[in-house]
């Protein structure tokens, strides 16, 4: 049986349980694939567990990293809320086989040169705007796993991210422990398998784009049990 599965699959075939830990790359997620849909209210360990590995993996873990939304980034003050709402509500879901690593969104005022001059003011180089960068979530993310292949806490690593920073941790888990398995998750629109990351794909022994379908089938509850917690009406 082959390491690399049809990548039009969406089963992985293994010879026996693979202890395995999900990394989401919360953000990737989020502007590939959720930011314009209304499938947010995504039930995570669900996705992975029953959508996308197979019934030989054994799931020991989804690893959610993310950074807390500025009200001054978003067009509606209610997006820091929602976001609240949405990580009680999967602590409260999967308290024993989700964890939620936070890192933190730092907002600046640079000053940016135009890219072309604007007739109505002809004497401006440049304009202040407002940058809103996420900070450590790739370091976490990319630590935790070399950590959890070093300490031997999986057989198996997935991936759900298409970002190429990430391609140090997979190259040097592949280069230094060849047995331990990779998977690559991209979230992506579209299913032209051109569009993964080359860069993280090359070291991986299967990839798959996430189905819409899939997300619809792992939706969290609108209400989730024994607590006030529910869907957001409007996202």
């Amino acid at each position: 049986m082959g390491d690399r599965p049809p990548t039009g699959g969406f089963v992985i075939s293994v010879g026996c349980d693979l202890r395995t830990i999900v990394y989401v790359d919360g953000y990737n997620l989020y502007y590939g694939l959720l930011r314009k849909s209304k499938l947010k209210w995504l039930d995570l360990y669900l996705l992975f567990n029953d959508h996308v590995l197979d019934d030989r993996a054994s799931l020991l873990e989804v690893r959610y990293y993310t950074a807390p939304v500025l009200g001054r980034m978003s067009d509606d003050l209610k997006s820091t809320q929602r976001q609240r709402t949405y990580l009680q509500a999967l602590r409260k879901m999967h308290s024993g086989n989700l964890v939620i690593i936070e890192g933190k969104i730092l907002a600046t005022t640079p000053f940016q040169r135009l890219v072309r001059q604007i007739p109505e003011a002809p004497h401006l180089e440049k304009v202040q705007v407002f940058d809103f960068n996420e900070k450590k979530t790739d370091v976490n993310l990319a630590s935790d796993m070399l950590a959890g292949a070093w300490t031997g806490a999986f057989d198996q690593a997935v991936l759900c991210s298409n970002d190429s920073d990430l391609e140090g941790a997979f190259s040097t888990i592949k280069k230094h422990l060849p047995q331990l398995r990779l998977g690559l998750v991209a979230p992506i629109l579209g299913a032209d398998h051109r569009h993964i990351s080359k860069d993280l794909s090359q070291y991986a022994d299967w990839s798959k784009i996430l189905s819409p379908v899939h997300l619809k089938n792992s939706q969290l509850p609108d209400r989730i049990p024994n607590s006030r917690l529910c869907r957001p009406d409007t996202w």
